[in-house]
């Protein structure tokens, strides 16, 4: 008796598990069914599958980017709008994996827990989303970019808004290129780089870098070192761009000395370096309205002293991705705590139902606001005795660091350039991205420029 009472335990602890799993299944399956069949990896998804009779996607000002009529999807009538949203508003296909008509594809579509994505034409209801982005940005910031593959992110830094979320190379979703697969100009045509890709920073990186000194003695700003154009870490050179001289860490934000990041790096050591990156969002995905960013990585466990030096001015094997750099350039302007953004202002009753849009708001705090303060001190600094307030802006204040990320021997370099206005009726957060730009001085800082006069307009207007 007492043995089979014995033998009984563990097949009554198998039997709980099984309908408790049964429970979890059944839970998981009523609440994420739309989402699992809308995935872009649902074979059964055809190009059109399901926005026959979806509704609107409008911006924030009410134009209408995408719609349906009469059984087809169509886009709005200018073609340099259409290429200028299409990340994010997306095609009739799902390629474009974080795109809206992709990612709420299911809402759009009228999902049935019933029919499935096969709802009947007769009960298939659609409603209109309207999103965050003012689609005159887009077009500023495509029109900036020109030739150039890279991405730009701009969200108001109070009010959590994006305002522009653009990528290229694009194309038009009312008509696109049959040789997209095969033509080299469309070569990750179907990635929105803006959060889906991961660079090498270069000397945006150095931002972190200083808010690690400066998150362990306030006082560190006010640390010198001596810049002969170059140092000597590890028996191999760390090279500047010129000699800087003896210099403090405004000097050197300032003059975007290697030399004095990477000593200033060295003396801070990995672990507080290492866990200044992780506190700015390192090694993480950020998530807002269930679209996830590509992890950016910052691991010098196994870096020799010259590579853990160059890590501290953005080379090495640092990564990072356009929104992620806005996110923890955010909490500079923020007095220390992150901003995560939102693209989905508002959906119709009939989408939203049950279905609310992840909000993945909860502030992380960074750096003390006495970190983020001096910070703040020293972009401006930056800006207005080095690039030039002018050359940034003539309408808006801003604080900015630049970066040009060298990524192959012939000097080959990713330009970038990251920051924020403090314009009250204008807090805007931003960050770019040029591909082979060579220059985050020359030409991330104009694109930065138009995108900002532009996002600045309608604002003001």
């Amino acid at each position: 008796m007492r043995n089979t009472r014995k033998r009984s335990i563990p097949v009554l602890m198998l039997t709980l598990a099984f309908f408790a799993g049964l429970i979890y299944f059944t839970l998981n399956l009523v609440t994420h069914a739309s989402e699992w069949a809308s995935m872009p990896y649902n074979g059964h998804l055809s190009d059109s599958s399901g926005l026959e009779y979806a509704g609107k996607i409008k911006d924030r000002n009410g134009v209408v980017l995408a719609y349906s009529k009469k059984g087809k999807r169509l886009y709005n009538e200018d073609e340099e709008l259409r290429r200028a949203c299409l990340h994010v508003v997306g095609d009739d296909s799902v390629n474009i994996s974080t795109a809206v008509q992709t990612m709420y594809r299911s809402k759009l579509s009228g999902y049935d827990f019933v029919f499935g994505l096969g709802v009947p034409d007769r009960l298939k209801k659609g409603g209109d989303i309207t999103l965050t982005i003012d689609s005159e940005v887009q077009r500023a910031a495509l029109r900036a970019l020109g030739d150039y593959r890279g991405a730009v992110v701009v969200y108001n830094y109070k009010t959590r808004e994006i305002l522009c979320l653009a990528s290229t190379p694009t194309y038009d979703p009312m008509n696109k290129p049959e040789d997209i697969e095969t033509n080299e100009a469309y070569e990750g045509a179907y990635l929105n780089r803006a959060i889906s890709a991961t660079y090498a920073p270069g000397s945006t990186f150095k931002l972190i870098t200083a808010e690690a000194a400066l998150e362990k003695d306030s006082e560190a700003y006010k640390r010198e070192y001596d810049c002969s154009g170059s140092t000597e870490i590890g028996g191999k050179a760390i090279n500047c761009y010129e000699v800087s001289g003896h210099i403090d860490m405004f000097g050197a934000l300032r003059e975007s000395c290697n030399a004095y990041f990477a000593e200033l790096t060295v003396d801070l050591g990995k672990d507080r370096m290492t866990d200044q990156a992780q506190k700015c969002g390192f090694g993480k995905r950020w998530k807002f309205d269930g679209i996830e960013t590509a992890r950016s990585v910052y691991d010098v466990s196994q870096a020799n002293d010259n590579e853990f030096a160059w890590s501290g001015v953005g080379q090495y094997t640092v990564l990072e991705c356009p929104m992620n750099m806005a996110i923890r350039t955010s909490a500079i302007a923020n007095g220390g705590v992150s901003v995560t953004p939102k693209l989905i202002s508002k959906m119709d009753s009939s989408l939203a139902d049950g279905m609310t849009p992840d909000d993945n708001s909860s502030p992380e705090r960074m750096m003390s606001s006495q970190t983020a303060e001096k910070m703040k001190e020293m972009m401006d600094d930056t800006v207005a005795n080095y690039y030039g307030k002018s050359y940034l802006s003539d309408e808006l204040d801003v604080c900015a660091k630049t970066g040009t990320a060298e990524i192959s021997d012939d000097g080959t370099a990713h330009a970038w350039v990251t920051g924020f206005t403090t314009d009250e009726d204008c807090p805007l957060v931003f960050a770019v991205l040029v591909e082979r730009g060579n220059s985050g001085y020359k030409v991330a800082i104009p694109v930065a420029s138009a995108v900002l006069s532009a996002a600045a307009r309608s604002y003001r207007s």
